[in-house]
């Protein structure tokens, strides 16, 4: 009885460390291909536009799937990292082809 319970105490360590070790939960968020800022729409109708502006004022264009769009649309205003794949230049404006979005909580920001 103690042994087994000695070996499930180890194997939750083990467990423990390398679930800790292969989860990057939110680890990647600081590198260059992130932008942090409140989802925002521009245009005008019927030509609007999901995008994000950050703190230093930039907006940039969100080239989303349907489901995120979906998401953010209900979103306005709110604080999101976007992780983006690939931006490029679409008539002068900054478009990033979005891969992930993660609400950020009031805390961090």
């Amino acid at each position: 009885m103690k042994f087994s319970k000695m070996m499930a105490g180890i194997l939750f360590v083990l467990f423990m460390i390398s679930f800790s070790a292969c989860c990057n939960c939110g680890t990647n968020l600081n590198d260059s291909n992130t932008v942090k800022g409140f989802i925002t729409v521009i245009g005008n109708e019927p030509f609007t536009k999901l995008a994000i502006r950050t703190v230093d004022n930039k907006i940039y264009v969100l080239q989303v799937s349907n489901e995120i769009k979906e998401e953010l649309w209900k979103k306005q205003g709110s604080y999101y990292y976007v992780k983006f794949g690939d931006s490029r230049e679409v008539e002068g404006v900054s478009t990033l082809v979005v891969e992930k979005v993660i609400p950020i909580i009031k805390e961090e920001k």
